[in-house]
């Protein structure tokens, strides 16, 4: 359900762009991005949709190391072909090609950081998800904010690592177009960067937290 709403939410933000005054050619960028960084949140959670399941890798000593790799697997099969087809339907409806790098390494910077934040956040703070078996749409009831703070912190993370890409797309977009260039290269030195960094910090926190994440299961 969290996958299906991407697209959704992508789209809905378009209008008020549109009805604030944005110029539409720039407003047909946004929702690829949103896609972008929508895909690397997704998992910030994930361990959380085990369940109990989480036992078999705890109890098969599996290390943290293969458990983040093994989650980020998924979500890659599915983004990375979506950014794919998307990024070139953007650029295409916005009407200038040469902004396309810009738009690469943006969205490269959003998914990739956000995936690697994703990685600490589910393994340090998982928070109670829909049960097997249940409806999607019904979520579980939680004491205070601690299901908030790991999705805000994710996804703000992701946009503050994100800001040097995106500011050197703004200026191909409103200044020079030679920015483009450094906006993709800068975007996705970023995104590896942080990507690298949160698997392998979140490789930690799994192998340190396992016996917490098993009481958080079994209580969940």
């Amino acid at each position: 359900m969290n996958t299906l709403v991407i697209p959704v939410a992508a789209v809905a933000t378009v209008v008020p762009l549109l009805i604030a005054g944005v110029p539409a050619n720039v407003a047909a960028l946004v929702p690829i991005l949103f896609v972008a960084l929508f895909f690397g949140w997704l998992p910030h959670n994930d361990l959380a949709y085990d369940s109990t399941a989480i036992w078999m890798h705890v109890a098969s000593g599996l290390r943290g190391l293969p458990d983040r790799v093994g989650r980020l697997v998924p979500i890659l099969v599915i983004a990375i072909p979506v950014l794919a087809i998307g990024i070139p339907i953007s650029v295409a409806l916005h009407g200038r090609w040469a902004i396309a790098p810009a738009i690469v390494g943006v969205c490269a910077s959003l998914f990739f950081s956000g995936l690697g934040l994703s990685s600490i956040a589910s393994a340090a703070s998982p928070y109670p998800v829909t049960p097997p078996g249940e409806s999607p749409f019904q979520q579980p009831q939680r004491t205070g904010s601690s299901g908030a703070v790991p999705q805000a912190l994710v996804m703000i993370g992701a946009l503050a690592v994100s800001a040097p890409s995106l500011w050197w797309t703004w200026l191909a977009l409103t200044r020079t177009i030679e920015a483009a260039s450094l906006a993709l290269w800068v975007g996705v030195a970023t995104g590896l960067v942080v990507l690298v960094l949160g698997v392998a910090i979140g490789a930690a926190v799994f192998t340190r937290r396992t016996g917490r994440i098993m009481e958080f299961a079994e209580a969940s």
